[in-house]
């Protein structure tokens, strides 16, 4: 009888505990990225999904403190700053060389802004190091996180990224 009571209250203390650290005030700074190689285009596609609120609140801090990322009222200028942030903060870089990404746009899903990067085309990966470094959202949250999944033909892979190791290295 005394040991099912204190398996009940050993029980009820881990489900409280386990309830209020899902609470309002613990956050967690987590972002996914695809980057996934069209065979077609020979290019890499990258559609990252960032919190609407973290985005804007890093935008706010680097270049305007008036932008807004609200659906509803969005700034004029918002596709300009993306643009230029993400040049900043997410590479991808095959035998050493910086690959261009362009910014092809953005769209809002809930809570989320889904960026979307399209490299140029590329004539040859076999045998070369791809290196994906996504320093996004670093700056603002030392806590952040960014899961990086790499789908290429036969090729899956995903890290996460952190500060300090923010960069995915592997040979293709």
């Amino acid at each position: 009888m005394q040991l099912n009571k204190y398996i009940k209250n050993s029980l009820l203390a881990v489900i409280v505990l386990l309830v209020s650290s899902f609470s309002k005030e613990h956050k967690f700074y987590l972002s996914v990225s695809e980057v996934n190689f069209n065979e077609e285009k020979a290019a890499f596609e990258i559609i990252g999904r960032y919190f609407i609120d973290d985005m804007q609140e890093v935008l706010q801090m680097r270049y305007d403190k008036e932008l807004s990322l609200d659906p509803e009222q969005l700034s004029p200028n918002v596709d300009f700053y993306l643009e230029r942030y993400f040049a900043q903060k997410f590479d991808l870089r095959l035998n050493a060389q910086k690959q261009n990404l362009n910014y092809v746009g953005k769209t809002f899903k809930g809570d989320q802004i889904v960026i979307l990067l399209q490299s140029e085309a590329i004539d040859d990966l076999n045998g070369k190091p791809l290196e994906i470094e996504n320093k996004v959202l670093m700056e603002l949250f030392e806590e952040q996180k960014n899961l990086v999944h790499l789908r290429m033909s036969n090729l899956k892979k995903s890290a996460v990224l952190i500060s300090g190791n923010s960069v995915l290295k592997l040979m293709l």
